[in-house]
């Protein structure tokens, strides 16, 4: 088992989601990033990591995911927003509109992605 480390957020959802079905595990590395944990279980390194499912198609024929049960899941957020400071304020807001529209929801839902809430 390698996870992604505790100050990198995939571990740190890796660590929420085991905590609480009150498993414990001891991983045989903790790695900088989650693309880490996909190379470790892709090179055989590991038999097991816990990733973001969009991480897995990524990874091609390479690896096999397994999905963890949504009310044992921990969803990770991704909020999306205009800085006000921005010097680029109507590109910014596009790249918004652009995210939420059809095309874009249906561009990340092929990515893996879930829907909005």
């Amino acid at each position: 088992m390698v996870l992604a480390g505790p100050e990198v957020p995939a571990g740190k959802y890796a660590a929420e989601a085991l905590a609480r079905q009150g498993v414990t595990v001891k991983p045989r590395s903790l790695e900088d990033n989650v693309k880490g944990v996909v190379n470790k279980v892709a090179l055989g390194s590991a038999d097991a990591g816990i990733v973001y499912a969009t991480d897995v198609p990524a990874a091609g024929d390479k690896v096999e995911g397994v999905e963890i049960p949504s009310d044992q899941n921990v969803t990770a957020t991704y909020p999306i927003a205009v800085v006000k400071a921005s010097k680029n304020q109507q590109l910014a807001q596009a790249w918004v509109d652009y995210v939420a529209s059809g095309q874009g929801q249906a561009f990340l839902k092929d990515a893996g992605f879930l829907p909005p809430e």
